[in-house]
């Protein structure tokens, strides 16, 4: 019989976004665990702070890379610097991730494909360029960090909802593509989370109200909330689950009248 762990020892890992709040979170967990990570992030400062404090925390070997996962051409250089350093990528974790309030009336088409390029193509390319080199090994593990706003419609997010459902369904897809080749692919559900894209709303008593009294287990979530359901879908021991969206929102989503 299977010993059931979350350990990742031996595994590397390959975190979007990761240069702080659920991104950061996520990286750290996975080097708490045992994986050796490649924090990739759109601003070099920080995430060439992330990566230093996620070794000097854990012992884990880091790599810091500056990307903005918007452009196709940085994607491929920052995969093919991860592959010069690592050698391969076991897991990969799309977070990378934009949002702004404007009515969906009023959304320019610039500002739409911004959003899709960065939230939900960046997903398709880098499971895509990653992912072949997973089927290669036969061995293989995508996590999409996707959103409660992929089923819930919130007034003024325009773009950023769709980006997310589109990321539930492109989950789906990927985890029916590649199965049989011993590579899962699953994504996370976070209602409101504690980070800089959700601090100036959660400073108006209105907002933190809606969302305590929204959510049975009655709080604000913490990024770290989410990196065991993540550490789960990263482990050997969910190599029966592909193709899933698990909601991690207090209960959010089941909040009724």
């Amino acid at each position: 019989m299977q010993e059931v762990s979350f350990r990742l020892d031996g595994k590397i890992a390959f975190v979007t976004g990761g240069g702080r709040g659920i991104g950061k979170a996520l990286a750290l967990g996975l080097a708490q665990a045992g994986a050796d990570v490649i924090v990739v992030a759109n601003t070099k400062d920080e995430v060439t702070v992330a990566a230093r404090e996620i070794a000097e925390m854990t012992g884990r070997n880091t790599l810091a890379l500056c990307c903005d996962v918007s452009d196709p051409a940085k994607i491929e250089t920052a995969v093919n610097q991860a592959m010069e350093r690592f050698g391969h990528i076991d897991i990969l974790i799309n977070n990378a991730g934009i949002g702004f309030v404007k009515s969906v009336m009023d959304v320019t088409a610039e500002e739409w494909s911004h959003v899709m390029d960065t939230n939900l193509r960046s997903a398709l390319l880098l499971s895509q360029r990653i992912g072949r080199q997973m089927i290669e090994r036969g061995w293989g593990r995508i996590v999409n960090v996707a959103s409660v706003s992929a089923g819930l419609t919130f007034g003024m997010l325009n773009a950023y909802g769709p980006s997310k459902a589109g990321l539930v369904n492109l989950t789906q897809m990927l985890g029916n593509d590649l199965g049989r080749h011993g590579v899962t692919v699953n994504s996370i559900s976070p209602w409101f989370i504690k980070t800089a894209m959700t601090e100036e709303a959660l400073k108006t008593e209105e907002f933190r109200e809606f969302s305590t009294t929204r959510t049975p287990i009655g709080r604000i979530g913490n990024p770290e909330d989410l990196v065991a359901p993540v550490l789960f879908f990263c482990s050997e021991s969910s190599g029966y689950v592909t193709g899933q969206n698990l909601f991690v929102d207090g209960g959010a989503t089941t909040f009724g009248m």
